[in-house]
């Protein structure tokens, strides 16, 4: 009579240990991103031969695949797998069976047609007996799949079964299956006939890297452009279809602190083995809707795991004086902390100038909205010339005022008593072009720090910044500073006036006013007027939009290299800090 075909297993429960779970490995920082793989293992119970009556059943042992872990970041290396949807290939789980028969002549029928085997009075085996021919060249393959509800399994005797797969969009979905083959086995096997379950999908998880991620919360997390669609012969290949492709996200809620799981367990995806595309892609989003993107590339591999740490820094922006507008390109959508410094004014011959104030504020802006940078220059000093036509002294040229706004200096009778020039202003904004120049377009100016004024000898000076800037005096002369709403010019400040006209009689030029919000005024000589007052410091701003402060040049603030300092010398300064995503 020949042998019933019966299964049965002593193998151990393996739940504790990860049995048919996902196991997850950190260490992969994607450029925010790179990859690394882990292999999987099985560990098989041999199955005893029960012998009744001389009878001897052939029994199965199944073998239970580990996802192990490898990751150099754990305290331990035991496995803490986690099933997909709850299931475990334990003793209380079924799975299904193919077996086709050999007659001999190289003919195949199918034996067992996806029969549920279950784990009953330690035996695995199918509800109906099936008996092995008992001849040797009658040979049987076996093919075996869990979990035992999936679908879509074609199969015709003598070839190997084939599963048309989709992978569903929804993470939830996206179950792991395995497969099992023995084929071949000898019509009268006597000894215990293996099952190897082997993954067939690739699982891709999420950490945050070692390097952290642009602070705020994660809200989703996304494959793009991922192959999706294709045939798994029981052989252990794939034929995907080339031409479908999806994207595949989910709902997360991750703080982006390093070393921080995002995806994990039933969280994991579980994708085709697969060769990325150069569209390949991974998304990171943000509470507030902002993204982060990186490409992907490499293969991925059926029973491996793809863990990527995810990192990415955001740097703090520095903008030093160039003579030029310069940009910024917002990174990530978010909130930024914007920091401008005016410049400070040409120092006269025998006086100190103002120096520039300080803006600070915070604003939410959109990525790739490109930011204008425009950095105050100094004002310069005044300069000599040979040209006697005013007495045998010469004459003196006023400095330059400092770019972005600062005034000229008047020109001086004797050498060297010209005024110096004004500090330019130190802004940022979403249009291009010098302060001036955004006469017409002053919502588009998000923060301004105004530059410091000039005069020759001694009188008060006129610093910049603040709600309205400084003034300057010198006996009963004022240079009124500008404010919010007036000033000498949106943007720019007023030129010193000279004074040449009259041999050896105080014949010094005014300094010019600093730029700003608006520019300061620079007192204007009259009749001869023996003045030698300085331009007045142009003002600061807080634009529409950014929560913050602007501060005066004679007020203590720290600097952009991190000291205190009353009033910024020197060049004007900027600075755009990321602050939270969130």
């Amino acid at each position: 009579m020949p042998f019933p075909i019966l299964f049965s297993s002593l193998a151990e429960r393996r739940e504790k240990n990860g049995v048919m779970g996902k196991k997850f490995l950190r260490g992969i920082n994607v450029s925010f991103l790179l990859f690394i793989i882990s292999t999987f293992c099985s560990c098989a119970n041999e199955m005893n031969i029960f012998e009744e009556k001389n009878n001897k059943q052939i029994n199965f042992s199944v073998s239970v695949p580990e996802w192990k872990n490898t990751d150099s970041l754990a305290t331990t290396k035991t496995s803490r797998a986690m099933p997909i949807g709850g299931s475990s290939l334990s003793t209380s789980n079924t799975f299904n069976l193919l077996a086709d028969q050999n007659d001999g002549a190289g003919n195949y029928s199918t034996l067992i047609n996806s029969q549920a085997v279950s784990y009953t009075n330690n035996i695995w085996k199918t509800s109906k007996d099936y008996y092995w021919p008992g001849t040797a060249n009658k040979t049987i393959n076996f093919y075996a799949y869990y979990p035992s509800t999936i679908s879509n399994v074609s199969h015709t005797a003598g070839s190997s079964p084939t599963l048309s797969y989709t992978v569903p969009d929804n993470v939830s979905d996206q179950i792991d299956i395995m497969t099992a083959t023995n084929n071949n086995v000898n019509g009268n096997t006597n000894s215990s006939i293996s099952l190897t379950f082997k993954h067939i999908f690739s699982s891709v998880q999420f950490n945050i890297g070692s390097s952290g991620m642009p602070n705020g919360t994660i809200t989703g997390i996304s494959l793009n452009n991922i192959l999706c669609k294709g045939t798994y012969n029981f052989n252990e290949t794939w034929t995907q279809d080339a031409t479908t492709k999806k994207s595949f996200s989910q709902t997360v809620s991750s703080s982006t602190t390093a070393g921080t799981t995002i995806t994990s367990g039933a969280t994991t995806f579980m994708m085709m083995p697969q060769t990325l595309g150069s569209d390949a892609s991974i998304t990171v989003t943000y509470s507030n809707g902002g993204t982060l993107t990186q490409s992907i590339t490499g293969t991925w591999t059926a029973g491996n795991i793809y863990s990527y740490n995810i990192s990415k820094t955001i740097p703090v922006a520095n903008f030093a004086y160039t003579g030029s507008v310069q940009t910024y390109t917002v990174p990530v959508t978010g909130t930024y902390k914007l920091e401008v410094w005016g410049a400070q004014g040409g120092q006269g011959t025998q006086t100190t100038s103002g120096k520039g104030g300080y803006s600070c504020g915070t604003v939410s802006l959109i990525k790739n909205k490109v930011l204008y940078v425009c950095i105050g220059g100094q004002g310069c000093l005044p300069t000599y010339s040979s040209d006697y036509s005013y007495g045998v002294s010469g004459k003196s040229i006023g400095g330059t005022g400092g770019y972005n706004g600062g005034g000229q200096g008047g020109d001086g009778f004797t050498a060297y008593s010209g005024g110096g020039g004004g500090g330019g202003a130190t802004h940022i904004a979403t249009s291009n072009g010098l302060l001036k120049e955004l006469s017409s377009n002053q919502s588009s100016v998000l923060i301004v720090a105004g530059g410091g004024g000039c005069s020759w000898v001694s009188g008060s000076v006129a610093d910049g910044g603040g709600q309205i800037g400084l003034s300057a005096s010198f006996a009963t002369y004022t240079s009124v500073g500008g404010s919010q709403t007036s000033g000498y010019q949106f943007g720019q400040g007023q030129n010193g006036s000279s004074k040449i006209g009259v041999w050896n009689c105080g014949a010094e030029g005014n300094g010019g006013a600093g730029g700003g919000w608006y520019g300061g005024y620079a007192y204007q000589i009259e009749n001869g007027e023996n003045t030698n007052v300085g331009g007045g410091g142009g003002s600061g701003h807080i634009g529409s939009g950014v929560t913050g402060s602007t501060i005066a040049g004679n007020t203590s603030f720290t600097d952009y290299d991190g000291t205190t300092v009353t009033g910024h010398a020197g060049n004007g300064y900027a600075r755009i800090t990321f602050v939270s995503a969130n």
